[in-house]
């Protein structure tokens, strides 16, 4: 995999306050099945649930279902009118603390961020933003900031899909939805919009950044990738009859349907650049019609006669990253005319895959330091096998 920083985009950073606000009551909550497995597989694999750092985060959408499960809890984005609203109805946290939000883009965390000293996070989230990170400076900030054993749980939504059992006339309206987005949609994505509708596949990772400087290739070794873990929901809108989608609306109207696709960036994008057209009636607003095509479609079929609601939802990936963990011993023997020192250190990682790292170190001081020796010794074993799980 190659590395590949997303393209810039300021379509959230530049939001007014009422935009902000807009967005959040557009923006439906994470489901609990998600917010379970990042919080299962966290534990699963050593995590701990003592501090929270949510980046990216908007108005505090996922910050909100996160946060009452840890004692201390941190919300982090650029744009200054989400961090406005997550402000205005801060969740709580486990010790009763309210959620503090600072304005903060991902890689510059360390500097914008104070309040969090290194090695004391737990978990770090970032739900539906990574696309927009400049990862290198992410993950090396994250690696700084996390303890031994802590975890980078990072998700977003694909493809939109309808319920293809519930559906009147399913096949047609799917064809309309994904007309609509190969056609309207796609042409105004960016590469971040492009990583998403690929479910992360090409989303680079601390291990696949090649070109790094020094230090920050220093903080991207500090992440196993043994321990990676991709899980994948609904894949492709698959789903077994009686099966919800885990990101999705039941019974939703069209017109909550299309409020929430609002919250897109290309469909923002695309209202930006048609705003003089749409309003002189010459041009068909993209959700306005996304909303009559499917009604054409339903109503095609008897039982889609005068329906307004659908049964729909995405595909949806979480990706999970651990830090690497060391558990060290020493020992030190006193000699007449000598001072050796024996350190053994064990590092066992344990993240899907094993991993076993010794290392032995002995130094012999005679004096003022007259003579010193320094041996290390490093093997390593491991399952490099990523794991990845469908759902």
């Amino acid at each position: 995999m190659s590395t590949t920083t997303p393209d810039k985009d300021n379509t959230f950073r530049k939001y007014a306050p009422e935009a902000a606000a807009r967005y959040r009551s557009f923006r439906i909550p994470y489901p609990p099945t998600l917010i379970n497995t990042v919080i299962d597989t966290h534990k699963s694999t050593g995590g701990h649930l003592d501090t929270l750092l949510d980046v990216g985060c908007g108005p505090g959408t996922a910050t909100h279902s996160l946060a009452p499960l840890f004692q201390h809890a941190y919300g982090a984005d650029p744009g200054p009118a989400m961090v406005e609203a997550a402000q205005k109805d801060a969740p709580i946290t486990a010790s009763g603390a309210p959620v503090q939000f600072f304005v903060s883009t991902a890689e510059d965390l360390l500097t914008s961020i104070p309040e969090i000293k290194p090695g004391t996070v737990d978990l770090i989230t970032a739900a539906t933003a990574a696309h927009w990170f400049k990862l290198p400076g992410f993950y090396a900030a994250a690696a700084e900031l996390l303890k031994p054993g802590g975890s980078i749980a990072m998700w977003c939504t694909g493809p939109q899909y309808c319920d293809p059992y519930t559906t009147p006339n399913a096949v047609a309206v799917q064809a309309a939805i994904d007309k609509l987005q190969e056609e309207v949609i796609a042409p105004f994505e960016v590469e971040g919009n492009r990583l998403c509708h690929d479910l992360y596949a090409k989303l680079d990772l601390p291990w696949t950044i090649k070109d790094a400087d020094a230090k920050t290739q220093a903080g991207l070794n500090e992440f196993d990738e043994g321990g990676f873990q991709r899980i994948v929901f609904n894949e492709g809108g698959k789903l077994e009859p009686g099966e919800e989608f885990v990101r999705g609306m039941k019974h939703a109207s069209l017109e909550m349907t299309k409020k929430v696709w609002s919250t897109a960036s290309p469909v923002q994008r695309w209202r930006e650049a048609h705003k003089e057209q749409v309003e002189k009636g010459e041009v068909e607003d993209c959700l306005d019609r996304m909303v009559r095509v499917v009604k054409e479609a339903m109503g095609e079929v008897e039982e889609g006669k005068g329906r307004d609601w659908i049964d729909g939802g995405s595909s949806l990936v979480l990706l999970v990253i651990k830090k690497k963990t060391a558990h060290m011993s020493a020992s030190y023997v006193l000699l007449p005319g000598y001072l050796s020192s024996s350190i053994y250190a064990t590092a066992s990682i344990v993240m899907g895959g094993e991993i076993g790292q010794r290392f032995k170190h002995t130094a012999y001081i005679h004096g003022m330091f007259s003579a010193a020796q320094c041996w290390v010794q490093k093997t390593h074993s491991r399952d490099s096998m990523v794991q990845t799980r469908e759902v």
